[in-house]
């Protein structure tokens, strides 16, 4: 991003929201919330939400008034672990699926608050984010859950400092959009995590699918996190994740052969053909599998590789992605344009925008994901973060 001056920069941000206007306030250099609200701006009309600004950017201020606002001074910086670098935030593209909405995930709250209180903000900002969003009744209806998956061990020794909750927002061009409440499921003994994710999937009814896959999942991988959509006028519903490293390909097929048959391996080995490419017949490095965990026993599973483990630069993940976008005829606009933007330039020798890549079906619909995050370091000025 090129060297502006302050004025421009509110200037920018005037034709936003009034909430963003007055949260830019006396600033005397660009913030990264500002440089990210900057971006949210420009990518309204790639995704025809241009009629929905007002409740995209109040979202979008609840979410990151404080997590992409820099520490108070003589404080020590503060790190997510959404991102590699620390960076609290993200934007996500399922692509192949029809109309792409827009979404973005991350840290709704302070980075620097210990945990107990990091949580209490978050809890607050959930409510709020789900009553603008419309979705008060369904967040009723998972509270408790919220709270007992929520729960940590006073007494543990070491525990996860990463946050207890991360939050994510979706917004499409009809009208429709859902609040997503994702919960770290790290804290704890290992029998603790899986029985928390055992409670879990029994809240949505989970079918003995559940019980069988599990047994397949923690051979080799081990509990992540767990997930709540909420929709208006939709009945909750959960997801759970599962972390693994230096698995073969050939385990995640068999995941997905068992999660739907040889059509999802099949997919999975092409996909791993084009992303990996010569690297398939090797251990792969970070990679997080998902199970959709719904009343209607749909089996909607996902599987999705660090970038950084994938690629050696934003360049090669760009020239994969399309290989495979255009394998797939998956129109790439969309991706092309919100990668441009976030990058300002494609980063030929590291991987710094593209976070998360994967293949994941809902239903029997395949689809491709994309976790883009906003390339913040300084491009030549002191007054960028």
């Amino acid at each position: 991003m090129a060297k502006s001056g302050v004025a421009q920069d509110c200037q920018a941000v005037v034709f936003m929201s009034p909430s963003i206007r007055q949260s830019v306030g006396d600033s005397t250099s660009m913030l990264v919330y500002d440089r990210v609200a900057r971006h949210l701006n420009t990518i309204l009309p790639a995704f025809h939400l241009e009629q929905y600004d007002a409740r995209i950017f109040e979202t979008y201020r609840l979410m990151f008034e404080e997590s992409l606002r820099p520490p108070p001074k003589g404080a020590s910086p503060a790190f997510s672990r959404i991102n590699s670098d620390g960076t609290p935030i993200q934007f996500s593209l399922p692509m192949g699926l029809g109309t792409v909405p827009l979404q973005f995930l991350g840290e709704a709250g302070s980075l620097g608050l210990p945990d107990a209180a990091r949580r209490e903000v978050s809890r607050r900002k959930i409510s709020s984010l789900a009553e603008l969003l419309r979705v008060e009744k369904q967040l009723n209806l998972v509270s408790g859950l919220i709270d007992v998956s929520a729960g940590v061990n006073s007494l543990e020794l070491t525990p996860d400092h990463g946050g207890t909750f991360w939050v994510g927002a979706s917004f499409s061009p009809e009208g429709s959009e859902a609040l997503k409440i994702y919960i770290n499921g790290k804290g704890g003994s290992e029998i603790e995590r899986w029985d928390r994710l055992d409670r879990f999937c029994l809240h949505f009814s989970a079918s003995p699918f559940w019980r069988e896959m599990k047994e397949l999942v923690r051979t080799k991988m081990c509990p992540l996190g767990m997930a709540i959509d909420l929709r208006p006028n939709v009945r909750p519903s959960g997801r759970v994740y599962f972390r693994g490293y230096g698995n073969y390909v050939s385990f995640y097929e068999d995941l997905l052969r068992d999660c739907g048959g040889n059509s999802r391996a099949d997919a999975f080995s092409e996909y791993a053909e084009v992303m990996l490419g010569e690297d398939r017949k090797y251990p792969t490095q970070s990679a997080v599998f998902s199970l959709g965990i719904r009343e209607d026993d749909r089996i909607d599973a996902k599987i999705e590789f660090s970038a950084h483990g994938l690629f050696r630069s934003d360049t090669q993940a760009l020239n994969r992605c399309l290989q495979w976008l255009n394998l797939k005829n998956i129109e790439g606009n969309l991706y092309l344009q919100l990668l441009k933007l976030l990058s300002g330039e494609i980063d030929p020798h590291e991987v710094i925008v593209h976070s998360y890549l994967g293949l994941g079906w809902k239903g029997q619909q395949e689809y491709t994901t994309m976790y883009l995050q906003p390339d913040l370091r300084s491009k030549g000025s002191t007054h960028e973060l």
